[in-house]
């Protein structure tokens, strides 16, 4: 496999855990120090900060998510990944369904063991 694969594959992996709502299996793929920095909302770094913003949703909704990719560029050891997201969420105790989209700047670095990581997750919503 090449690195444009295996960073896809990650990518792949984020997405599933998030439609799986299994919380583990996203934070499997970032870095620890990961920077989230999305629409509307303060900057927070780590971890955590994915479960803070997480886990509610996954606990009120199913969750299909949605990817295009627009750009994958290698800069040796760290790669930038933007492209567009959609998102469907179905309320577990209504079953009303609720819709998003958007852009999101990702960027990833490869750790030690080959392996890539998040370390910047970046998105804005459309209007």
């Amino acid at each position: 496999m090449n690195d444009i694969e295996d960073l896809k594959k990650v990518v792949d992996e984020w997405n599933h855990g998030l439609d799986s709502g299994d919380i583990e299996r996203m934070i499997a793929t970032c870095d620890p120090e990961v920077v989230i920095c999305n629409n509307g909302k303060l900057t927070k770094v780590g971890t955590q900060a994915i479960r803070d913003k997480y886990n509610p949703l996954i606990a009120a909704y199913h969750i299909k998510s949605g990817w295009e990719y627009e750009h994958i560029k290698l800069y040796g050891d760290m790669a930038i990944i933007s492209g567009f997201f959609t998102g469907e969420m179905t309320d577990k105790s209504t079953g009303e369904v609720r819709g998003g989209q958007g852009r999101l700047v990702i960027v990833y670095r490869r750790i030690e063991d080959g392996s890539w990581k998040m370390c910047l997750d970046m998105d804005n919503n459309a209007s």
